[in-house]
């Protein structure tokens, strides 16, 4: 592993503690173009969630995982309900709380970078699930997939896709998972905690979209909503031949099969040595001999193995890579994230439908009421009905005159 900090002395021959983490973290921000200031609000931050751990016996890296941060949220939504209420000490604003998260996330973000922690158990299903919806400033700051880089995507990958499937016919697995992969976000409104793995979140409904769970002839997919209830979200029309056709190629060999597999090897290895020595029994050398016998998919297929859904992390690198091959214009950091987001999908279908039709937007994000499809889209009310003002200002000003 490479020293993230190589001008500094090392504390520990292992992963350092939090409060080592933090200080190589501020180190490394200090190399960079961040600001004292923004140092200085770092630590503080940090320092106080570290603190926090501390009262619950965490000092590690090795002890954290998505229900650790998700426990955190809750405080923090906590924290927002007594400011709310305006009754008793200690609230904060709804705008703060993300800043606190999302500082969390970022120092979670560079852990793993560096190995100490398998991934940014931040930006895990539950942790975000956990937390309460941003304000409305934070709303309309929020990334979300416009029409024209929409079509840029689909324009790619569906090109992409056709060329392969011409040349490689079944072989084009890897584009026609591509293809499907940006219609299903693109035409669904689904979150990527939905439809992906979470690594640390063992409930069913958050392990992955499986084939039983998609149904082309009803246009829907079934999913565990964030009300923690199924659901059935819609699958438009647009993103049904994309994923049909995928579909045909995949070949899954049954309906538990993930509509995405994971193509991590080591995690598709390690599924296989499980299942042949807990199910089938065999020793070790017998099940080295097995793998060698021919690729990890046959291997998976023989004997009806189903590998892992890839992960929300694997997901964000897919559309990393997607995005880069596409050239398509995102904000790069620290003004954005560089790629469009999964969630910024969603927010993307729910704008061009809210300026449609707001019941319809609601039904399609699956929101309780339309009260909180109002309250994520404001500013397009706002913006519409500033004109409506305006227009019916110039015609009162017109009957004047």
């Amino acid at each position: 592993m490479p020293d993230p900090n190589p001008q500094g002395p090392t504390t520990t021959e292992g992963p350092p503690t939090l409060q080592e983490g933090l200080t190589q973290f501020l180190e490394a921000k200090a190399k960079g173009d961040d600001s004292g200031n923004y140092r200085r609000n770092v630590k503080r931050v940090i320092t106080r969630w570290i603190d926090w751990l501390a009262q619950r016996d965490i000092e590690s890296f090795a002890q954290l995982d998505g229900t650790v941060l998700a426990h955190y949220a809750e405080h923090l939504r906590r924290r927002i309900a007594a400011n709310e209420a305006d009754t008793t000490n200690g609230g904060i604003a709804r705008s703060i709380a993300w800043t606190y998260y999302n500082t969390i996330s970022a120092f979670l973000g560079w852990a793993s970078k560096w190995g100490y922690i398998q991934e940014n158990y931040a930006r895990a299903g539950l942790a975000q699930e956990s937390m309460p919806d941003r304000s409305t400033t934070q709303q309309t700051e929020q990334q979300f997939w416009t029409p024209d880089q929409q079509e840029q995507i689909l324009t790619y990958v569906n090109t992409r896709a056709h060329d392969a499937i011409d040349e490689k016919g079944l072989d084009a697995k890897i584009e026609a998972r591509d293809r499907a992969f940006v219609a299903v976000l693109a035409f669904t409104g689904v979150r990527g905690s939905e439809i992906f793995r979470s690594e640390h979140d063992n409930r069913t409904g958050r392990q992955g979209l499986r084939w039983h769970d998609v149904d082309l002839d009803e246009q829907t997919i079934s999913v565990l909503g964030k009300n923690q209830q199924r659901q059935s979200a819609w699958l438009l029309e647009q993103a049904i031949p994309a994923v049909e056709r995928y579909r045909t190629i995949s070949d899954p060999p049954s309906d538990d099969w993930p509509v995405f597999p994971t193509r991590h090897a080591p995690s598709l290895y390690q599924c296989a040595r499980s299942h042949l020595r807990e199910v089938e029994g065999e020793d070790k050398e017998s099940i080295e001999a097995i793998l060698e016998e021919g690729s990890i998919d046959e291997i998976l297929r023989e004997y009806q193995i189903t590998p892992p859904a890839i992960t929300t992390t694997g997901a964000r690198s897919v559309m990393k890579r997607l995005c880069e091959a596409a050239e398509i214009d995102v904000c790069t950091p620290p003004e954005g994230p560089g790629y469009l987001q999964l969630h910024g999908a969603r927010r993307g279908i729910g704008d061009t439908f809210y300026r449609m039709d707001r019941g319809t937007a609601q039904d399609l994000l699956r929101h309780q009421s339309l009260e909180t499809t109002k309250d994520h889209y404001s500013h397009i009310d706002a913006t519409e009905g500033a004109k409506r003002a305006s227009e019916m200002l110039n015609q009162s000003n017109d009957h004047s005159n």
